[in-house]
């Protein structure tokens, strides 16, 4: 909805105020409202659009006195074991801090305005769409941003929202709101090299993005927007594909197509724009061999691996073969589920599959419904 610019003029008017002041104001408006952000002046204006208080929000980025720490809670720190090696540490926002990030992302960020190369985190988009362009490929080249919301510090955010148009003291105010600092704690746990690349980080005790805030994924697109705009350059002159999904860039050409930049090039760009590569996860993948992105198979044409299909299919016959609690039982990694935990984790998998590959869902549907999940089995 337009910001009601005249009514503005009007009301400012007859409060009196200068035409040098209303001036200023109209150039701040127009800036925002053409470019289709919300149009805010203040913290105090933020609450009233967002319709939370103003003393919250004031609690939010450290103006109010500690006697508000009683009653409320920014974030709960929990960690949950990566697919591999290690855990992850969340930072899950407090319900009221989630809706004002929520807000923050459908209102401010999302109006931004990304690449398409950009896949991760995006409406209408996803990790198939991101392995689709890179299907049937001569040569894959795999590039992993190390500890990629960790490198993404306060002032970094701060510069997102004063680049949309928002005063300073207001975009600080924002970031604020959106970042937060790690314990040091989990800054112990990094390997080696983790901890010398982001050294200056850690000791600047540095806010960052949080794991597990809404608004983390969008603004760490938002900012890695200049990284994926020089290696697109790079793609024109050298014909290669190029997309990211969040922390995974991946590069690829097919037979006679063009050549994919050497990893030291990458490395000098991505290092250029505040991050920094993973080495261990930095693979080039050569046509014969198994070519995955983001966890599907592109090797021809995209598609979920048969081991997982095979994964899928196998609980699906046992179920309907020897039982729901038979088949738990028989399974040390599922003891712990009872059938109905059991029953939402199988159904999930087979709706992301159908995501993918819908016939091969079908099947796996058609079995599925045949399983008797009565509890009183």
């Amino acid at each position: 909805m337009p910001f009601p610019l005249e009514l503005f003029i009007l009301e400012a008017e007859k409060q009196g105020k200068s035409k040098e002041y209303i001036d200023v104001c109209v150039e701040y408006i127009k800036k925002l409202d053409s470019n289709g952000f919300p149009v805010i002046f203040s913290l105090h204006h933020l609450a009233q659009e967002i319709g939370v208080q103003y003393k919250y929000l004031r609690f939010l980025i450290g103006e109010n006195d500690n006697k508000y720490e009683h009653k409320y809670k920014r974030y709960n720190y929990f960690s949950i074991k990566k697919k591999r090696n290690g855990y992850r540490e969340i930072m899950a926002p407090s319900k009221d801090l989630k809706y004002i990030q929520k807000w923050i992302l459908l209102n401010i960020l999302y109006v931004y305005k990304l690449e398409d190369c950009c896949k991760g985190f995006m409406p209408n988009q996803g990790i198939l769409n991101n392995a689709i362009v890179h299907e049937n490929s001569e040569k894959i080249l795999k590039v992993d941003l190390l500890k990629f919301y960790d490198s993404i510090t306060f002032d970094r955010v701060v510069q997102v929202f004063e680049s949309v148009g928002y005063i300073k003291n207001l975009a600080i105010s924002i970031a604020k709101i959106v970042t937060a600092s790690n314990r040091e704690s989990y800054w112990n746990c990094f390997d080696e090299y983790s901890k010398l690349k982001l050294s200056s980080i850690r000791n600047a005790k540095t806010p960052v993005l949080p794991q597990g805030a809404p608004t983390s994924p969008m603004l760490a697109n938002i900012i890695a927007t200049n990284l994926d705009k020089k290696i697109i350059n790079l793609s024109k002159k050298l014909n290669f594909r190029y997309s990211r999904y969040a922390d995974d860039l991946t590069f690829s050409v097919k037979k006679n197509e063009g050549v994919l930049p050497y990893s030291k090039l990458i490395i000098k760009l991505i290092e250029s724009e505040g991050f920094f590569v993973n080495p261990s996860k930095t693979i080039i993948k050569k046509k014969g061999q198994r070519q995955y992105v983001t966890g599907l198979t592109v090797t021809s044409d995209v598609n979920l691996s048969k081991k997982y299909r095979k994964e899928i299919f196998k609980h699906l016959h046992y179920c309907r073969k020897f039982g729901v609690n038979n088949h738990l039982e028989r399974n040390k990694d599922f003891r712990k589920y009872n059938i109905i935990q059991f029953h939402d984790w199988l159904f999930g998998h087979i709706c992301y599959t159908n995501s993918i590959n819908k016939d091969v869902a079908n099947k796996m549907f058609d079995i599925f419904r045949k399983i008797n999940w009565s509890i009183s089995e």
